[in-house]
């Protein structure tokens, strides 16, 4: 569009405004210039008062009070030397401001003041942070000549040891292979989603992201598969159980996933020449797994079953479950000792000291030894952790679970360490806690893992991959459960109508449309298991009845029955003396 039709739309008190602002910044810019009296952040003193510095904003975010109005401006500001400084805008010169900052954008800014930076977090490392006061000016600038950006990665192993400030906020970049799935906001708590992310040397760090970043993370899960490079921007670090996780702070934090940025298209160049290495953990990217929402996991991804039928599972997999924890299986080993590291069990070895006593004798001594392959040249930290036995009660069966450490924190928001340092105190390790009770009664919905041992064997016990107690999806599986409970009604009341055919005097000599032959069998000799209910309908579909009985009831005896076909007479079936009774037709006079 031509700049004079443009301007004809506008106001002359609009056109009015905006040159005087042009003409404000062209003005300032020029002064600026001319008498090159531009501070570089490294320069910065407490004794001045009268400077200007020439930056970008590299990060901005912006707080608003429970009204909507803006009470704050975050910002990081960098100079051309790649420097960097927070700086806030607090009421009332954020809203006044507040409107002149956008981010990436470059500004000279005249007169702001020198503050400590003495906050929860650190978004700059450094001992000040810049403020706005009443005679401070904001100008855009038109000649930055800095870089774009600047981050400060902090390297996983760096994050492993220990050796990252907690209070200083850190960027971080990595290749993210595993997501679990979104958990919704419970209590007090926001919603979050977990992932596992790798640097280029295959050190691996778990990631808890909260809240709205949470959501741009499941939101790109959602409609993309496989791995992909995220690029967090001010992270901070939180231990739990002296395992580092990375977190988001509550605003300034930012997400690059899979951007067109230099840092992201460099990472994916070394990690692509990476990949054909075999030694690098690196190269198992192409199969990376990226997990599903809670909801799809449990109501789409993994089919339901009720729990008198797991056993039928013919290969190993996963299998969805409704059950409430009725008792405890085991009170006495309610937790074991893992390892830090993998949280397989630790094990503890006797071995012969290589030092000697006086009597030239070897001594021996206990070493802890994990019992995964994986950690065996690692030095191993041990840690209580819950492994509870319980019996969980379905619709239809009882079955024997396992509840690992995970799902047992989640449920009753404590650690197997936190009882045992209580009990401790009381002098009896040994009692079963009876803050575990809280599980009992509790329905929940089961994500269980059938091995290969328990299909094979037949075994009635299993580990549990995911534990909700979401109430969405806990209604909807009772839906499902109903939905199944009905039909199997269904094809025992066809199962009814068939025996019942069986049964009736009335019926000798007809055939229906599957060609079901009467015979002359009494009510009383039906073999049991089979209903003698009176035939209502006997037009009745016969397709879902058209399978052997074995398998909707078990019957006593072992020969399968045909649906389709009268059976032949039996000699020997009968369960007393080895014969059949013979039954004597009664003859009218």
């Amino acid at each position: 569009m031509p700049a004079t039709s443009m301007f004809k739309k506008e106001s002359p008190h609009r056109l009015l405004k905006f040159c005087i602002i042009t003409v404000e910044n062209l003005l300032f810019n020029h002064r600026v210039q001319s008498i090159r009296k531009i501070s570089m952040i490294s320069e910065l003193a407490l004794s001045q008062d009268d400077y200007t510095i020439k930056v970008r904003v590299i990060r901005l975010w912006r707080q608003t009070s429970w009204n909507q109005q803006l009470r704050m401006i975050g910002m990081i500001l960098m100079d051309e030397m790649g420097s960097k400084i927070e700086c806030n805008v607090d009421k009332p010169f954020a809203s006044l401001q507040g409107k002149s900052f956008e981010e990436y954008g470059d500004y000279y800014i005249h007169k702001p003041t020198l503050g400590l930076n003495e906050g929860a977090i650190k978004f700059v490392d450094g001992p000040h942070k810049l403020y706005f006061q009443y005679n401070t000016k904001v100008t855009k600038c038109i000649d930055f000549c800095g870089p774009q950006n600047s981050f400060d990665f902090a390297d996983f192993q760096q994050l492993h040891d220990n050796a990252i400030n907690p209070k200083i906020s850190f960027d971080v970049i990595g290749n993210v292979f595993r997501c679990f799935p979104l958990e919704p906001a419970k209590d007090r708590q926001e919603k979050k989603i977990t992932f596992k992310m790798e640097d280029l040397e295959g050190h691996e760090v778990f990631v808890t992201l909260w809240g709205r970043y949470a959501d741009e993370i499941n939101a790109y899960v959602s409609k993309h598969t496989g791995h992909f490079v995220l690029l967090i921007q001010c992270a901070k670090l939180k231990l739990v159980r002296d395992r580092p996780y990375v977190n988001n702070t509550y605003l300034a934090t930012k997400l690059y996933i899979e951007d067109d940025i230099e840092e992201i298209t460099t990472f994916k160049k070394s990690l692509q020449a990476k990949k054909g290495s075999l030694t690098s953990s690196v190269s198992r990217t192409s199969g990376s797994s990226i997990m599903y929402s809670l909801h799809d996991d449990f109501l789409q991804k993994n089919s339901f079953h009720q729990i008198s039928a797991i056993h039928e599972l013919n290969e190993g997999g996963c299998a969805v479950i409704l059950g409430t924890i009725k008792m405890f299986e085991d009170t006495r080993n309610w937790y074991y000792n893992a390892c830090k590291h993998c949280k397989s069990k630790v094990q503890i070895v006797k071995v012969s000291d290589e030092t000697v006593n006086g009597l030239d004798q070897l001594e021996e001594k206990e070493i802890m030894v994990c019992t995964n392959e994986k950690c065996k040249d690692k030095l191993i930290t041990v840690e209580p952790s819950f492994m509870i036995k319980v019996r969980v009660q379905g619709l239809v069966g009882v079955v024997s679970l396992t509840i690992f450490d995970r799902e047992v924190r989640n449920i009753l928001k404590l650690s197997a360490a936190d009882l045992l340092s209580k009990y401790e105190r009381f002098g009896n390790t040994s009692q079963f806690p009876i803050e575990l009770n809280a599980m009992i009664d509790k329905k929940l919905a089961f994500k269980i893992v059938v091995k290969t041992f328990n299909v094979s064997r037949f075994g009635r016990s299993y580990n549990i991959s995911k534990i909700t107690d979401n109430v969405d999806i806990i209604s909807a599986l009772e839906k499902i459960e109903k939905k199944s409970r009905i039909e199997q009604d269904m094809d025992t009341e066809s199962v009814n109508i068939i025996g019942s055919e069986f049964a009736s005097q009335e019926t000798v000599g007809c055939k229906d449309d599957t060609s079901h032959t009467a015979d002359n069998t009494l009510v009383s000799n039906i073999p049991f298991g089979i209903s003698s209910r009176t035939v209502n309908n006997l037009n009745s579909p016969p397709t879902s009845a058209k399978r052997k009985l074995v398998d909707v009831y078990d019957l006593d005896d072992d020969v399968y029955e045909s649906a389709t076909k009268p059976n032949a007479p039996r000699i020997g079936d009968g369960k007393v003396g080895g014969t059949t009774k013979l039954l004597i037709p009664k003859v009218e006079k």
